[in-house]
Order: structure tokens, then C-alpha cells, then sequence
């Protein structure tokens, strides 16, 4: 390694594994003030500090003297789809997850050029948009996206074919981002959907990527500051549920397959539209497809069912997983202007780290992870 640590490096590991100053003091036998020092680059950590730091982070010791990359502009505020009482500090990492991917796709795209985006934004103001505006802003963009009235079968290929960056979060054991089922964000002109793979099915995953479309689309106006006011985050999040109903089941067709109020009628709708039944169920309440009490009906047999947690077809519907950034570094080894151990020093992640986020194989890097055992020899008599 050469040059200096980076202070920066130091506190971006710790808070994307969503830690605090003493608990890392703890875990690495230091003071919190030690740690504050080397954040701040007051001090520099030891080689034997740095080394603990990096076992206990899982970051491989380049990360801490890797330069910084500039943003070309500043980026919007992240939307999250998750549920409500997310802590600051799982949010805080959650950013560190889109800085980077967009570090990783900054590294591939010296050779590989990537898809342009055609994903459209909004002039208006979010806030004079009704429902029926957010409705046709959908079929619109699936008329724009050759979708017309058909159900979206890979979305997630669909959305990277546009320009839109899509990858997984990357768990961890400090850092689960349980309760986040995905988030998105525009970073120098690129829009980012990051979603968590943990979730409880496909078609639910689905749905959130598809309400993250729906922020990058409505609100990449809203400020960072206005992002995390309730009233704004309630109207922009009922805004990109619509949006993404729209774009899902389409009004002009999905209406069709809809022919009894029962669950077992929605069973194929979901199987065909890949969509949960909760999700038809309302969209069909939205359409006025049914009537109020047939919807009643339908919701009181989905908790008779429990189907809240678990509907049907959850364990056999799939989603294809993002490719994009995975075909670019197979591309570059392809070629021979990547090696796996090139890739690793110099983006300076976790192979965990690299594997989450571009969509790599468990086994790719299983060569390089394989423990190599130091020789010993007998001395003496």
C-alpha cells in the first residue's frame, strides 16, 4: 500500500456497517476519542489498529487508502420503500451502498460503455399531480417503453435496457437493512434503485422497485431537506404506490382478468400480471373493478388465510436479478482488461461487498477466497 490513510475511509466503514464511534472503540480495544482522531486525521491508526479495523469492518486494508471520487453534481435525497421506525444510522449506510455502486460503475465504465438513460422526470411540481395525472404519466411511459398493455415479465432487465442502475444491498453481519425494502436516488445524472433481496417474495420486490421508478420519476425535484418532512414523505409515497399499481396492472387491460371476488380467481392474475394478491386487491378497490364490500370480503379472507405474510405462489414466482454491472466486469475479463484480483484491489470492497452489488456468482471469487496456509517446517533435533 502506499500513500496515507484516508480519514474519510475510516469513518464511511464504519457507519455503512451502521456503527458508532464507541462501539467501534470497543470492538477494535481503543478509546472513542482514538477513533474520532483518526476520522478526523488528527492521528493516524497504527498498522496493527488499522488491521483490526479492517477485520472487524470487513474491508480489506486498500479501502482505508483508497483516493475519494468526486460527484460530477449533488445527487438527490434517497426515497425509501421500507417500513416506518428505520434507524438513522441504517439509513446513513444505505447511502455509503449507492456511493458505491456508482463507485463500482465508475470503475467499469473506463472501457465499457454503458446504457443511456431514457427514463423521463417530470417538469411540474409533484404537488399538482393527482392520481389520475400519475396513472397516465404510467401507461405513458409503458406506451414509451414498448410494454403497451402486456404484463412486465423481466422488470428489472426492463429497467436496466433504460439507463437505470440497478443492484442489490449488500447485508452484512453488523448490518442486516432489515425492514428496507429498496431505495433510489439520482447521482450525476444516472438513477439508482437499490433493493434488498431478503424481502418476503418477488412480486413484492417487484412492487418496490417499481414505487422507487415512481420517486425517480415524480420526485427528484424534492430537496433533501423536504424529503424527510411526513406530509411531503406520506403525498410522494402515495404518489409512487400509484405509479407503480399504474405501471403493474395497467387500467386498460389488467381490468379484463379480473372476472370473481374470490382468492382463488386471483391466483392466476397473479401468476400472469406478477403481482401480489393485496396488490390486485387494491388495485382493483382503486379501479372501483369491485365493490367496496367485495373487497371488504376479499380482506377479511386474506387474514382468515393469513396470506398478510404468505400468499400463494410466493415460493414459485422468481425475479431475474440485476445484470447489468455483472455482464460489464464479465465483459472486461473476457477481453483481459479485468482480472478478478485487479477488480478486488482496485475498487478495495469485500468480495461480499462486490458480489452484492454486482450481481455476482457466490462462487466467483472462490479461487482467490481460499485460505492459504502459511508452510511450516520442523527445526531442531
Amino acid at each position: 500500500m502506499i500513500g496515507s490513510v484516508i480519514p474519510s475511509r475510516i469513518q464511511e466503514a464504519r457507519e455503512s456497517r451502521a456503527m458508532s464511534r464507541e462501539d467501534l472503540a470497543t470492538g477494535i480495544g481503543v478509546t472513542r476519542q482514538s477513533v474520532s482522531k483518526y476520522e478526523h486525521g488528527i492521528t493516524n491508526p497504527s498498522l496493527e489498529v488499522l488491521q483490526r479495523i479492517s477485520i472487524l469492518l470487513d474491508f480489506p486494508p486498500d479501502f482505508f487508502y483508497k483516493s475519494e471520487t468526486a460527484s460530477a453534481a449533488e445527487g438527490s435525497p434517497l426515497f425509501f420503500r421500507s417500513k416506518a421506525g428505520i434507524a438513522k444510522k441504517v439509513k446513513t449506510a444505505c447511502l455509503y451502498q449507492v456511493k458505491w455502486t456508482r463507485e463500482i460503475k465508475q470503475q467499469l465504465e473506463t472501457y465499457v460503455d454503458f446504457v443511456e438513460r431514457s427514463v423521463p422526470v417530470i417538469d411540474s411540481s409533484y404537488e399538482d399531480l393527482t392520481l389520475e395525472d400519475v396513472e397516465e404519466l404510467a401507461l405513458g411511459l409503458r406506451s414509451d417503453w414498448g410494454l403497451d398493455g402486456d404484463p412486465v415479465g423481466d422488470l428489472i432487465g426492463l429497467l436496466e435496457n433504460h439507463g437505470i442502475i440497478v443492484a442489490q444491498l449488500a447485508p452484512n453481519a453488523l448490518c442486516s437493512f432489515r425492514g428496507i425494502d429498496a431505495f433510489s436516488c439520482w447521482e450525476d445524472g444516472t438513477p439508482y434503485i437499490l433493493y434488498n433481496p431478503e424481502q418476503k417474495s418477488a412480486v413484492r420486490i417487484r412492487f418496490s422497485i417499481l414505487h422507487e421508478l415512481g420517486h425517480l420519476i415524480l420526485h427528484s425535484a424534492v430537496s433533501a431537506e423536504d424529503s424527510v418532512k411526513k406530509e411531503i414523505v406520506d403525498r410522494a409515497d402515495a404518489q409512487a404506490d400509484r405509479f407503480a399499481a399504474a405501471f403493474l396492472l395497467p387500467s386498460t387491460t389488467f381490468p379484463k382478468d379480473i372476472h370473481r371476488s374470490s382468492l382463488s380467481a386471483l391466483e392466476p392474475v397473479k401468476r400472469k400480471w406478477g403481482a401480489s394478491m393485496a396488490s390486485i386487491i387494491k388495485r382493483c378497490a382503486d379501479l372501483h373493478i369491485l365493490t367496496e364490500n367485495q373487497v371488504n370480503y376479499l380482506y377479511r379472507q386474506m387474514s382468515t388465510k393469513k396470506y398478510w405474510h404468505k400468499e400463494p405462489l410466493d415460493d414459485v414466482l422468481t425475479i431475474t436479478p440485476p445484470e447489468i454491472l455483472r455482464d460489464a466486469v464479465y465483459l472486461l475479463l473476457d477481453s483481459g482488461l479485468l482480472t478478478k484480483l485487479s477488480f478486488i484491489s482496485t475498487s478495495a470492497f469485500s468480495v461480499k461487498d462486490l458480489k452484492y452489488i454486482c450481481g455476482l456468482p457466490d462462487s466467483f471469487f472462490s479461487e482467490i477466497e481460499q485460505r492459504r496456509k502459511p508452510v511450516l517446517r520442523v527445526v531442531g533435533g
